[in-house]
């Protein structure tokens, strides 16, 4: 009888262990703002200009207004928006849609290297490589504090405590987002500087790398001089937690058997 209470004690544990152990990931859903520069390199100079494909009277059509919602699990560093924006005419003298972004983490780095699809020229789903400065974004939904309805705006966690949208309550002052690199690009022109974006576009963006349009590049600030709203939190068990639960409870009925001999 000994044994066995000992051996009973001792399965507990084990399967206390096994449910303890079962973490939560998270998958963070987001509607978000921010800016959109286009750029052509000449592939012979390397000189990088900017198109003036915006909105007239928008960021003096430099930029272009995007929006759209934002999908990341924490568990892959998956993350993709539906967005889907039209440049008439006026980008280079033929319409052009971009569309459908897919990012991806970099190990355990903040950088999150990604890809945005192009219809242009007749030619559709061109490839443009974009890469990222997650740093305010990982930071934010790092910190164990972010809450559904919080926002994320270029460096701050803000909360709507009123529940009136204005957003009164700094949660986290300094998230350490990046500067985008379309700031550089844009300096000494009229347009209003963005300073910080939880998804800041980076120098290593790489646009069209092949092809009759190569040499054109897109950059996504996500965030950048505007916002990310947290619209849900799914919290999801963690694969490698659930194979320590199953193991307790295939525990639980090792020991039944033995009870039952």
């Amino acid at each position: 009888m000994k044994n066995g209470m000992i051996v009973r004690c001792s399965l507990v544990l084990v399967l206390s262990a096994g449910w303890i152990s079962v973490a939560s990931a998270d998958t963070y859903n987001f509607d978000f703002t921010g800016r959109m520069t286009v750029s052509s390199t000449d592939i012979y100079t390397g000189t990088e200009n900017i198109i003036q494909g915006g909105p007239v009277g928008t960021y003096g059509g430099y930029q272009t207004p995007i929006s759209a919602s934002l999908t990341y699990d924490t568990v892959t560093g998956l993350g993709n928006s539906p967005l889907s924006i039209t440049l008439g005419t006026s980008f280079l003298g033929i319409s052009a849609t971009f569309h459908d972004i897919s990012l991806q983490r970099i190990g355990t780095s903040s950088v999150f290297n990604g890809q945005l699809l192009a219809d242009y020229g007749g030619t559709l789903n061109i490839p443009m490589l974009i890469q990222w400065d997650a740093t305010g974004f990982l930071n934010a939904v790092n910190s164990g504090v972010m809450m559904e309805g919080d926002k994320i705006s270029g460096n701050v966690l803000y909360r709507d405590v009123l529940g009136d949208h204005s957003y009164s309550q700094t949660v986290i002052s300094n998230l350490g987002s990046a500067v985008p690199y379309s700031d550089t690009l844009l300096a000494g022109k009229p347009v209003q500087q963005q300073f910080y974006a939880p998804l800041a576009a980076t120098a290593g963006t790489q646009g069209i790398t092949s092809g009759s349009f190569n040499g054109i590049k897109v950059y996504m600030d996500i965030g950048s001089g505007n916002s990310m709203y947290v619209t849900s939190i799914t919290p999801v068990p963690e694969p490698e937690s659930w194979g320590m639960m199953l193991a307790g409870l295939g525990l639980v009925g090792w020991a039944a058997g033995r009870r039952k001999g």
